[in-house]
């Protein structure tokens, strides 16, 4: 029969395989016990870490919050999580996260630390990351809106001058020179369009989001409105079922109501009218809206594709527009910590999903 381990044997090996510093520290100022995982993250032995008043190792920047700290270990209390940056054998200094329960009777503190000092380093250069991001996109869209809002007056005026030449000398020249002028006036508008577009996309991003209750339903009937002509000359059926109340901005929902609709028209199938059938997904704690159509459908691997900046998958010549559309419905889907996604297949429709968090 071997030996059994003693308590005493089983704690000091814990106390020895311990990644962290485990230690008693006494109220004379002195570290009285401490683990093998002193030595491994600070370096120093054993002689210099008991003879070194701990004070001395902590950042002199830190060293009256940790008497603080101390002195409330000194009366019974505890502390949980404190940070404070302890100096290496080499000078480096190393961010330690302590916690901690005094024991007046012994006439110390119990302390467990953990290095954070890499952790620390992460956290800050994702802040750091952030912060140059959330500049670089509020750069972005400067730069858009003001590109675009500096473009549309010599543009107008570009468009304004093509088409009074088209009027007063249209048939006027020879066949060459109206085709000429038909593609510079074309391409002037297709040009005021894209701008258009630019302009609502940056506007999305720069405007603050309006977190209020908002009655979807009569946002959709305003929609539907606006559409009434497109649906008249397409023979589409538009219908929809109650949406209810979300949590969100009105203007940017309409907009995104207002672009799935157009789509779900504009993408019909050339021998069958659209049908586009709005309705509402019951589901707890989100606001979830599903437009389907009978339209072309699309292939599964560009179901991600359509929602990026210019991500057309039809020449111009086949469908009209600037490929900016889905992509202002994502951001506004992201401004309201949403999401949206397709459910297609070619030749069966599309069915697009929009969620927000129910804010209620």
């Amino acid at each position: 029969m071997g030996q059994s381990v003693t308590p005493v044997a089983r704690e000091a090996r814990l106390l020895t395989l311990s990644i962290d510093l485990l230690g008693a520290a006494g109220f004379d100022g002195y570290l009285k016990l401490h683990n093998p995982a002193w030595n491994r993250a600070l370096g120093y032995d054993d002689h210099e870490l008991a003879t070194t008043p701990y004070i001395d190792l902590i950042h002199p920047d830190d060293q009256a919050a940790a008497r603080a700290v101390i002195d409330r270990m000194a009366n019974g209390g505890t502390t949980i999580e404190f940070v404070c940056r302890i100096r290496r054998r080499d000078g480096m200094w190393r961010h330690i996260l302590w916690s901690g329960q005094g024991a007046p009777d012994d006439g110390c503190f119990y302390i467990v630390g953990k290095d954070v000092t890499e952790r620390r380093r992460l956290d800050q250069e994702l802040e750091n990351r952030a912060e140059r991001l959330e500049r670089i996109n509020a750069e972005l869209q400067d730069f858009a809106y003001i590109a675009s809002h500096d473009l549309s007056e010599p543009l107008r005026m570009i468009t304004s001058y093509l088409q009074l030449l088209q009027r007063r000398y249209g048939g006027q020249l020879d066949e060459t020179a109206d085709e000429f002028i038909h593609y510079a006036v074309d391409g002037a508008e297709r040009m005021k369009l894209l701008i258009d577009d630019l302009l609502r996309y940056s506007r999305v991003g720069s405007v603050e989001v309006q977190r209020v209750p908002v009655d979807a339903d009569a946002i959709l009937e305003g929609v539907l409105r606006s559409h009434e002509g497109a649906i008249l000359e397409s023979g589409a059926t538009v219908t929809h079922g109650p949406l209810g109340t979300v949590q969100g901005d009105a203007t940017q929902i309409g907009q995104l109501l207002q672009n799935l609709i157009a789509n779900a028209i504009k993408f019909a199938r050339d021998d069958i009218p659209a049908q586009v059938r709005i309705e509402r997904v019951d589901e707890p704690r989100q606001w979830h809206i599903v437009v389907r159509d009978n339209g072309i459908g699309i292939e599964e691997r560009h179901a991600e594709r359509i929602f990026k900046m210019f991500g057309r998958l039809h020449g111009r010549e086949e469908y009209a527009g600037t490929g900016i559309g889905l992509a202002i419905c994502r951001r506004i889907a992201d401004r309201h910590s949403g999401r949206i996604w397709v459910e297609s297949a070619p030749g069966s429709g599309s069915a697009f999903h929009v969620a927000f968090p129910d804010g209620s």
